[in-house]
């Protein structure tokens, strides 16, 4: 998705060969120029003026001799982490939506990544963030992914065999949305400062070739579905983030 919390998608493409290689910080600018430019600014604010102006000019000489504008500076503390997705080319609207959750969560941006194979597509979600935040988010996406696809089949397959096959796949991904709906009770949404917001932005410009916006496959749902939409809402509601998540990440999602 490239979302905050909306629920349509960009879909991203980049043409390195073995894109899973490519997790973590991208290499846009020579990693070590950067620390180096980093460490300089980090002595710029020192007590000391006169250490500090030494350490403002060396900073400024680097950025000019490589090119290097500020907000390079600031993407490349920006790293990336993949979590595989039960879905193909085009994700449901239930799974954008838990997406979605999580960058809130975490205060992460989301971008669907589809991958051919040898049997189709696969799909998969990368979580753009500062480094620490994007490997808990892509976590979390895939523990509370791995809860709601077992409720959602649990439900499809509570529902009564007379029932169409359409009629059974649009009531259960309006199951899955109300499910994501409940687990939104339980978090506390990050809020996110411009320079934070424009480092990912410019990580995310600089990693993929191509962004295309691409809204999520959505069923729909109608009046005839509001018990399904009950039950996911409160299945949703039970969600759990399991241990493996550090303490104070865990309490991003007050869960338990």
């Amino acid at each position: 998705m490239c979302s905050w919390g909306a629920s349509s998608t960009y879909h991203g493409m980049r043409p390195a060969p073995f894109p899973e290689r490519c997790d973590g910080r991208c290499p846009m600018t020579s990693d070590r120029i950067l620390r180096k430019i980093e460490r300089c600014l980090a002595l710029s604010r020192s007590a000391n003026e006169h250490e500090a102006g030494i350490a403002l000019r060396q900073a400024q000489h680097l950025m000019v001799e490589h090119d290097i504008s500020e907000i390079d500076v600031a993407a490349s503390s920006i790293g990336r982490a993949t979590a595989q997705s039960e879905s193909g080319r085009k994700p449901p609207k239930w799974l954008d939506r838990l997406a979605s959750l999580v960058n809130a969560a975490f205060g992460t941006l989301a971008v669907y990544e589809a991958r051919p194979t040898f049997t189709g597509w696969q799909g998969f979600y990368a979580f753009l963030g500062e480094e620490s935040h994007a490997r808990i988010a892509a976590y979390a996406f895939e523990v509370l992914q791995r809860q709601l696809v077992t409720d959602r089949r649990a439900f499809l397959s509570g529902m009564s065999k007379r029932a169409k096959r359409i009629t059974k796949i649009r009531r259960s991904d309006a199951f899955a949305t109300a499910w994501v709906l409940g687990a939104y009770e339980h978090i506390v949404p990050v809020e996110m400062d411009a320079d934070s917001v424009a480092a990912i932005d410019h990580f995310k410009q600089r990693y993929y070739t191509t962004l295309k916006e691409m809204n999520a496959i959505d069923r729909g749902h109608q009046a005839a579905d509001r018990k399904a939409m009950s039950r996911g809402f409160e299945a949703g509601r039970q969600a759990r983030l399991h241990t493996g998540v550090a303490q104070d990440e865990r309490r991003a999602l007050s869960h338990g």
